[in-house]
């Protein structure tokens, strides 16, 4: 079996049909019939979700073929009906997918919007927000990528750090040998992982990066309603941002926080608190919380003196688990040692 990839011609740069069959590894299926309703009920058991399939009027027989693999929120499928076929789906379905097709064209059509054919050359996004009928003239192969639409949106509201308001559409038009490009690549790496791994599958690591490469191309690749939101710079954070750090910094003075650990509390990306804690004291927030904590310890070592504590405790209550660090940073500030300012007080 070959890899699904690109070819040299731009109307051969999409995964090739042929190139699907058995894809290996799994949970698999494959099977063939000349009977509609039989492929029909297969296919929605495959896919987990109902469809409509009707015969158009033609000489050629039915013959349907299709060959499934899935991993994890993924899935590969390659089908032909030999016959022309209208194909309607009605939502609710669980997949956003990526269709190729060879042999033939298919019209992809969705209520109030202009009639995509989808052929050589250009392949078709659906996201199944509203109905989709699909019209397949005889002898169509078609490899479909498909992936979870709740990952997907799982994804796009990470990356936006908002959750999506507006059901996610994509342009339905993908140009395989244009901006398109990095869509077939990942269904290329997808077909690609799913053929090396074998019969047990890929790795979950592994799974999960394929995942991700399908996903990301996708929304950063493929023209969708959120596309303007994606890219536009980011707004400066809120000064609440940084009030919501120093909170959880005054609460865990002994906590051994991390950049995520802060920009989780706050609820931004990483870089997002970095910039705001710059604009705000002039350092990045593990600065502002070294230097706030080696201020709070130097204020213990002043008030109680060594017969009340001692600079290990007042170290470890301020979340310094190595002394000797805690001494050379309590210096390189302050000009003295720990044990001098304890003993002065």
């Amino acid at each position: 079996m070959g890899v699904v990839g690109e070819r040299p011609h731009a109307d051969r740069a999409a995964p090739d049909p042929a190139a699907l069959r058995s894809p290996g590894s799994g949970p698999t299926a494959a099977f063939s019939s000349t009977d509609p309703d039989e492929t029909e009920l297969r296919t929605e058991e495959l896919l987990q979700c109902g469809h409509t399939m009707q015969l158009l009027e033609g000489d050629t027989p039915f013959r349907g073929r299709v060959e499934f693999a899935r991993v994890d929120g993924c899935c590969l499928m390659a089908s032909s009906y030999g016959a022309p076929v209208e194909v309607t789906c009605v939502p609710p379905i669980p997949w956003i997918t990526v269709s190729f097709l060879s042999g033939g064209t298919a019209v992809f059509e969705q209520p109030g919007a202009e009639p995509v054919e989808v052929g050589a050359g250009r392949g078709g996004v659906l996201s199944y927000d509203r109905v989709v009928r699909m019209r397949w003239s005889p002898g169509v192969e078609q490899v479909m990528v498909a992936v979870r639409r709740d990952r997907v949106i799982d994804f796009l509201g990470r990356v936006l750090q908002a959750d999506p308001r507006q059901p996610l559409r994509f342009q339905t038009a993908l140009e395989t040998a244009g901006d398109g490009r990095g869509v077939v690549a990942a269904a290329s790496a997808m077909h690609r992982g799913l053929r090396l791994a074998g019969a047990a599958g890929p790795a979950p690591a592994l799974a999960a990066e394929l995942e991700h490469g399908l996903i990301s191309a996708l929304l950063l690749g493929q023209p969708h309603n959120y596309t303007e939101a994606l890219f536009a710079p980011a707004p400066p954070p809120s000064s609440r941002v940084v009030d919501r750090v120093l909170e959880l910094i005054e609460s865990s003075p002994a906590a051994q926080l991390t950049v995520a650990d802060l920009a989780a509390a706050a609820g931004v990306s990483a870089r997002s608190l970095h910039d705001a804690f710059r604009r705000r004291h002039g350092a990045s927030p593990m600065a502002y919380v070294r230097q706030h904590r080696l201020a709070r310890a130097r204020d213990e070592l002043c008030r109680l003196g060594p017969d009340r504590t001692t600079v290990t405790a007042v170290a470890l209550r301020h979340g310094f688990t190595h002394g000797g660090r805690f001494a050379t940073a309590y210096r390189a500030r302050y000009g003295e040692s720990p044990s001098q300012t304890l003993r002065r007080s």
